[in-house]
């Protein structure tokens, strides 16, 4: 590859990234989800500007950027497990956003899982500011590696929007499958954007709930649900 088609590539690269960053932003205005709340989760943080960045947190991990409001909401509300019986856990965190909204519906406790300190600590800002409807009494953030994260007993709702790679994925997936052998209960993981979904690739316990879920935001975001099961699926819902 010649320097002025790599210099190319990431010019292209960048100007993908800008039109994306405009898209969500033009959503996050018209939600208004941040200043009628009283929090900031809205804006970007790249991988680079986070304080713990090095080599392995560079190649494994993803920028901060939040889910829309409404695609969050219609993703917990396709849930089949009842919210008062389970914990919520969101991977990657960041700032809080998809906690905050996980808070409107009375799950046992919304837990947060984020590796950065920087971005914990905006987050816990933002559950102490947050001024929305609340029906969850424990609002957790954990700031430790996804992959060393211990899965909770109750912890039956798993999100995900594209935090990391498939290969930390894989891991995190691994450590969800034993905490359900241990304690045998039904499973959801709730998957935002296609980013993951080579994670679930050959046979597996995990079957798409019924169809794709197109987001009311914009199509990158749709969605997709899985339950824990005994048989082999595939990507589009059959199985």
């Amino acid at each position: 590859m010649t320097q002025d088609s790599t210099r190319q590539r990431g010019l292209d690269s960048l100007a993908s990234k800008e039109r994306f960053d405009a898209l969500l932003a033009k959503i996050d205005d018209a939600e208004a989800f941040d200043t009628s709340l009283g929090v900031e989760t809205n804006r970007p943080v790249e991988p680079w500007e986070i304080e713990e960045a090095n080599d392995t947190t560079l190649l494994n991990n993803s920028r901060y950027s939040p889910t829309p409001v409404r695609t969050i909401r219609q993703a917990i509300a396709a849930s089949p497990l009842r919210y008062e019986d389970i914990s919520f856990v969101d991977f990657g965190s960041g700032k809080g956003r998809a906690m905050l909204v996980a808070s409107e519906f009375p799950f046992r406790k919304v837990i947060g899982v984020e590796f950065s300190r920087r971005l914990c600590e905006t987050a816990r800002e933002n559950v102490e500011r947050y001024r929305g409807p609340r029906k969850c009494g424990t609002v957790d953030v954990r700031c430790q590696d996804a992959a060393a994260f211990t899965i909770p007993d109750d912890a039956s709702f798993f999100y995900f929007y594209e935090p990391f790679t498939v290969a930390v994925a894989q891991q995190v997936l691994r450590n969800i499958e034993a905490s359900v052998r241990s304690h045998p209960r039904q499973a959801v993981l709730c998957l935002v954007g296609a980013g993951l979904l080579a994670a679930l690739d050959g046979p597996s316990p995990w079957i798409q709930l019924g169809e794709t879920l197109a987001s009311p935001d914009d199509p990158y975001f749709d969605t997709r649900l899985y339950v824990n099961g005994t048989q082999e699926h595939s990507t589009d819902g059959t199985a």
